[in-house]
């Protein structure tokens, strides 16, 4: 896997030290990895499918969604690079409990289940590595369950631009922004003109510039302001 070492936990840290050659990096389910990439809107594993594979994202951004027995689709988490294994939850299932669809080009190693859970039996640091990264998981989908709870629609949308900065970015920052206005709109339950009408005003007020495809947070800890609400900003001018 080509993965950052820093967040792959099948990144064979202790038995390479001293031994990791520049620029390459120890893989310690190697047997178990297949190199596959996906374009947007392509599906990576559907919702009550038989589960047979998780995927390690390199690059890109997966939405993850469960759909209701009358067809509606709801937005449960996102997983980028920051937050790493994709279809982790259902490991132990015989179906995938949600289903997973690139926004973007997605570049992943999907990874066998059943040869992920022999290597568990051979190593068992790797659990603890595992369950670092779905404790990480679902603490970033009870972050976006918390944005899409906000009253105020200002606050919403400055909480979601938090959440989907990376986390090294921390800060005045430029990042990809892979949603649309009115994808936005759709995750957040609001209309795309409200959207629209705040980003300018979050534009006219310096807080951040949104050239297409991408966010730039010209005001760090005032767009932190807005989110949490210690700030009032207007919706409208």
């Amino acid at each position: 896997m080509s993965s950052s070492a820093n967040q792959c936990p099948f990144f064979d840290i202790e038995a390479q030290i001293g031994q990791v050659i520049e620029g390459e990096e120890h893989c310690i389910v190697a047997d178990a990895v297949q190199p596959v990439s996906f374009g947007p809107g392509e599906v990576l594993f559907l919702q009550g499918r038989t589960s047979a594979s998780l995927y390690a994202l390199k690059k890109g951004l997966v939405k993850i969604c469960s759909t209701t027995a009358d067809g509606h689709e709801h937005i449960v988490g996102l997983s980028t690079p920051d937050n790493l294994l994709v279809g982790l939850q259902s490991i132990n299932q015989n179906r995938y409990a949600y289903t997973g669809i690139a926004e973007t080009v997605v570049h992943a190693c999907k990874i066998n289940h059943k040869a992920l859970l022999d290597h568990l039996n051979d190593k068992p640091g790797l659990a603890l590595r595992l369950i670092a990264v779905l404790t990480a998981q679902l603490a970033h989908s009870r972050a976006l369950m918390e944005v899409l709870t906000h009253h105020c629609a200002v606050a919403k949308v400055a909480s979601f631009i938090v959440l989907m900065t990376p986390k090294a970015e921390r800060g005045n920052c430029r990042f990809p922004m892979p949603f649309s206005r009115m994808e936005i709109a759709n995750i957040l339950g609001l209309s795309e003109e409200t959207v629209c009408r705040i980003m300018a005003n979050m534009k006219r007020s310096g807080v951040l510039l949104a050239p297409r495809g991408y966010i730039e947070i010209r005001d760090w800890a005032l767009l932190n302001a807005i989110s949490d609400g210690s700030r009032s900003f207007p919706a409208t001018h």
